[in-house]
């Protein structure tokens, strides 16, 4: 706990960097979509700044997807970097190099959607996240709210925690409001080895319509 509340100004202040700072970090995309250096940081860790996600889910409206299908593949594997830390991740394959302009121009708007949608994901894990052990701990009530913790004395000083909390707030026509929150780490509970864990930060709200 208390290392959490050490680490969380800097992650933050980080976020408020990577903002506007996410267009420039994709003009340095290699043609698998991925960051080398010091971008990586401004990179989700477990895919590239090319995910099938953005297009196949239309999370743009459709004057901004290009077809991924014809330029890129996916696989999932790993690195010995994240090997390291027990984390497995997806990679984008260029399969497909004869881009139009207006192609490119679009191939860069998701790019930069998906960093923003993402903000901070790389420094999250990397420099901001930790690598725990595998005893967990989990609370769980009838509210939709769960609190998991490393099960030893010293846990609340630099241990691993999640909370977590998606627990109805009220409706209001035909609309039920939800809070949307995530604290802590981002903890893998069903992990075997030890996992390494993202900071997490999110405290928001979600709005369901009423039956769905």
């Amino acid at each position: 706990m208390i290392l959490w509340i050490f680490m969380l100004p800097f992650s933050l202040a980080m976020m408020l960097v990577c903002y506007p700072t996410n267009p420039i970090a994709v003009l340095f995309c290699d043609e698998n979509g991925e960051l080398r250096g010091i971008w990586k940081y401004w990179k989700t860790w477990d895919n590239s700044c090319n995910p099938s996600d953005v297009t196949e889910h239309k999370q743009l409206p459709s004057f901004f997807l290009y077809d991924w299908p014809r330029h890129y593949k996916e696989n999932y594997d790993t690195t010995p970097e994240l090997k390291r830390v027990g984390r497995k991740r997806w990679f984008t394959v260029c399969i497909d190099s004869n881009w139009t302009i207006w192609e490119r121009i679009k191939r860069y708007i998701c790019r930069a959607y998906w960093l923003t949608r993402n903000s901070c994901y790389g420094w999250a894990f990397w420099a901001f996240g930790i690598t725990p052990g595998i005893r967990w701990v989990t609370v769980r009530d009838d509210n939709e709210t769960q609190f998991i913790h490393e099960d030893y004395d010293w846990w609340w000083l630099d241990g691993a925690w999640r909370y977590k909390s998606t627990a109805s707030i009220c409706t209001i026509f035909g609309w039920t409001i939800r809070w949307n929150i995530l604290l802590g780490w981002k903890v893998d509970e069903d992990a075997r080895v030890d996992t390494r864990a993202m900071i997490a930060n999110r405290i928001a709200l979600s709005f369901h319509r009423e039956g769905k």
